[in-house]
């Protein structure tokens, strides 16, 4: 039986990948549940900071995403941990301050569109966490990205943003507001007070993720941006 802290959960399309923290002898490391069959969920009714109980078994996944284990029965939630305490155990997990840090290899640049790559058989791991001292946030196409500095002063540009409660949250502000401007006006409280209300909490992080080899690419993604957004802030907006 293992107990996994549920920490990331990502949606793409109408499937979730989920990401727990194991403790194993003296260290926490990423664990990636997925069945016999698919990588994704197409039902998870848990948040993050649970603590659930599940059986998992090895799994030869092909690089980077060596946290992958295959779900053999279903999960039981324990209890849970608050957000603060989630990013507690984060910062004991895999952690990166600079490019090469993040995946043990390089990281390149896409010189015909947006966002980052690394190639699959580089890549040393598929998550990884950090923190920034600068963020921002802009809607694309309806879609939330990100661009953010890490320690080292190096930027990551552009980067789709999956954390499936942040797109929750985007979808609820376009869906509640009215108006022709409601684009614009969205885009303006992103740029202001969200940059505002993530970097002035105590306990911000963020998680960063690889895609499945895609053309024998793995992109990159914002897995998860703590603190999580709250509902009273649609009433702000």
């Amino acid at each position: 039986m293992t107990r996994l802290l549920i920490t990331e959960i990502t949606r793409r399309g109408p499937a979730f990948c989920v990401i727990g923290l194991e403790r194993e002898k003296n260290r926490i490391r990423s664990v990636r549940p997925v069945t016999a069959t698919a990588n994704s969920w197409m039902h998870f009714p848990y948040l993050r900071g649970d603590v659930l109980q599940c059986d998992l078994a090895p799994f030869s996944g092909s690089k980077p995403h060596v946290e992958d284990r295959v779900s053999t029965r279903g999960f039981r939630k324990e209890s849970a941990v608050p957000e603060p305490g989630v990013v507690t155990y984060l910062r004991k997990a895999e952690i990166g301050t600079t490019l090469e840090d993040l995946f043990g290899c390089v990281l390149h640049e896409n010189k015909t569109g947006s966002g980052l790559f690394a190639k699959p058989r580089e890549a040393k791991r598929s998550v990884c966490g950090t923190v920034t001292q600068n963020l921002r946030l802009e809607l694309c196409a309806n879609e939330l990205r990100a661009t953010l500095a890490l320690p080292s002063g190096e930027v990551l540009r552009d980067l789709p943003v999956v954390d499936r409660d942040w797109r929750d949250f985007i979808e609820a502000a376009l869906a509640t507001s009215r108006g022709a401007n409601r684009l614009a006006r969205l885009k303006h409280f992103l740029n202001s007070q969200f940059q505002s209300k993530v970097l002035s909490c105590p306990h911000h992080f963020i998680r960063l993720g690889l895609t499945r080899p895609y053309h024998d690419l793995c992109w990159l993604m914002l897995d998860t941006l703590i603190p999580l957004p709250k509902h009273d802030w649609l009433g702000e907006f």
